[in-house]
């Protein structure tokens, strides 16, 4: 699932490929102890089949064909969501950190190194999170548990019925593990972190919305499509499951998003503090320990604050300069692209057009275009794409949300989403790692980073916009670098400054005019709601312009973009300062 509820549980699901590298070789360094890096893959295994047996849906999601790594036989099973739990995930956690620091560093190879940095550096800020756990929101209006759901388990792959036989029983787990969320809900409402009104009243209507859909419902439509697919499978099956899947969700699925809607209710009203985090109690150290965890930085958050405004106005300059010397383009630059082609023709295109700055991917990759339903457009992204399984690579998949993606967004959208962003990105990790416990380490700071980043890239390849000017593009690509810069902009200091609706009215009013009150609330709303969230993007795209640029002046002519963007893929997700060390050692090679 997209949103963990346990900082342990993330790390841990995301250890779990380790068995199926058991036997393959890694590219070792002269003079390494071959006892040392056996005791690192046996500690890895160890947590790996201790915690991907205990969450089903992780399994699935991760191996595609478990038996192949010798998992045969498993029982269904969600994760405990409780503040015991929390406790033991900590204590765990730190058992976790001991028995990697008693594995000799120096004596692994290259490979293992990389992989024991990140994993210790993950663990460790993992730690620091504990007295964090009455902070985290799980039903916020875009990563929680509600919002994700459908989505998570209509991409839930039948592959042996097997499959739909484990997903069956995944379905009347749900309801518990609803209730453990509601509890821990109502807790927070007790101690006056609840969500603002407003926030619930959007929440509210989107679980209204999945109530309604009626024969529409993803659970049906996604459940009956893939049933549809399975070879083997009798008719006189597919009816029993699909009646069966029928049932669960009319008597348990929809009884639980009720429940969900009856606990917003009760708790409305609750909220003691309806502004940023920093004015609650320990609500600075939190957003501090989100720039840390989920972007991945090492910049506090006044760092980050400077850098995101010496960015806007870099770009505002750059704007203005282009402008200033190609006043035509005033006339032809209105914020919209023309495109008119499919978003097949369109992935087809960027991969041919990014060959000359990006490597190309070592494997095939497949992918599926899918359109996110009606019912459930107001509350979904404008574009996201589904991790394919890590044995499984060239399963991928990208939603997009029609609603908010037409056609003068659409090549940027499939370039974050698909060529050269999380699709390419994805399947390059998954097919160079040669330990695959890093493929499921979330950094989320690098992931959406990286989109944005080649998003923007992006503007250049699109021969709608260069056949015009190529300064054309550029202003399109700053126009877009402004937008999300002033978004991440109001995020700090909504959380971290503690600004009112009326202080980021007057900051809104000085890049795009007054926007009027209830557009400004309604922004301040969202960002109140989901802390960070536009951090994870810009936050991740300044890290790697940052690198850049880095990379660039001590390399000056014998900087290589190919070469720094293959280096960027070759760490993989990991935080920020981690990949800055080990490009101190890439900077001395290319030279």
């Amino acid at each position: 699932m997209k949103q963990r509820v346990t900082r342990l549980l993330a790390l841990l699901m995301a250890l779990v490929l380790f068995v199926c590298a058991a036997g393959c070789g890694t590219g070792r360094t002269p003079q390494v102890s071959e006892d040392e890096h056996k005791r690192f893959t046996e500690f890895s295994e160890e947590l790996f089949r201790s915690e991907l047996l205990g969450n089903t849906i992780n399994l699935h999601y991760t191996l595609a064909y478990p038996e192949k790594c010798g998992i045969e036989d498993y029982e269904i099973l969600l994760p405990t969501v409780s503040a015991d739990s929390e406790e033991a995930d900590h204590n765990a956690a730190l058992e976790v950190l001991k028995e990697l620091n008693d594995i000799d560093y120096k004596q692994l190879p290259a490979d293992d190194r990389l992989t024991y940095d990140v994993l210790e550096e993950y663990l460790k800020t993992s730690l620091e999170g504990k007295d964090f756990y009455y902070f985290y929101e799980p039903f916020s209006p875009v990563m929680g548990f509600q919002a994700n759901l459908s989505i998570t388990l209509a991409e839930y792959s039948f592959r042996r019925e097997r499959d739909v036989e484990d997903y069956l029983a995944l379905l009347e787990l749900l309801p518990a593990y609803v209730d453990s969320l509601i509890t821990l809900e109502k807790t927070r409402s007790k101690m006056g972190y609840a969500m603002p009104d407003s926030t619930i009243d959007d929440v509210f209507e989107s679980i209204q919305e999945f109530l309604n859909a009626g024969e529409n419902n993803i659970f049906l439509t996604s459940f009956e499509e893939r049933l549809e697919k399975l070879e083997g499978l009798s008719e006189a099956k597919r009816t029993e499951y699909a009646e069966k899947n029928r049932k669960i969700l009319n008597s348990q699925i929809l009884p639980s998003y009720k429940k969900i809607g009856r606990c917003l209710q009760e708790i409305r009203g609750t909220a003691e503090n309806t502004q940023g985090l920093c004015h609650t109690e320990g609500g600075s150290d939190y957003y501090a320990y989100l720039l840390k965890s989920m972007v991945g930085s090492g910049h506090t958050p006044e760092e980050m604050l400077a850098l995101v405004e010496d960015q806007i106005q870099q770009d505002l300059t750059e704007m203005m300069t282009i402008m200033s010397g190609s006043p035509e383009l005033l006339d032809g630059f209105d914020g919209t692209i023309p495109e008119d082609r499919t978003p097949e023709e369109i992935l087809d295109y960027l991969k041919e057009a990014m060959k000359e700055e990006f490597p190309e991917l070592p494997v095939e990759a497949a992918y599926q275009i899918k359109y996110v339903p009606e019912y459930m457009e107001e509350s979904t992204s404008p574009a996201f794409y589904m991790t394919p399984p890590y044995d499984l690579p060239g399963e991928n998949t990208i939603y997009i949300n029609n609603s908010s993606t037409d056609e003068s967004s659409l090549f940027s959208t499939l370039a974050h989403e698909g060529y050269p962003g999380h699709l390419y990105q994805m399947v390059y990790a998954s097919a160079t790692f040669s330990n695959p416990v890093r493929s499921l380490l979330s950094y989320l700071g690098y992931s959406e980073g990286w989109g944005l980043y080649v998003e923007h890239e992006s503007y250049s390849m699109n021969d709608r916009l260069t056949s015009r000017s190529e300064e054309l593009a550029r202003l399109h690509r700053l126009n877009s670098s402004i937008s999300i810069a002033v978004h991440a902009l109001i995020d700090l200091e909504i959380h971290y400054n503690g600004s009112s609706p009326e202080d980021i009215r007057t900051l809104l009013s000085t890049y795009f005019g007054d926007l009027g009150e209830e557009a400004v609330q309604e922004l301040y709303d969202m960002i109140v709601s989901e802390p960070a969230y536009y951090l994870k993007y810009y936050g991740g795209y300044l890290e790697f312009l940052l690198l850049r640029e880095k990379a660039e002046g001590q390399l000056e002519e014998k900087f290589n973009l190919k070469e720094f963007h293959k280096f960027l893929l070759d760490m993989g997700p990991c935080a920020f300062p981690t990949i800055d060390a080990y490009m101190d050692d890439w900077i001395e090679e290319q030279k």
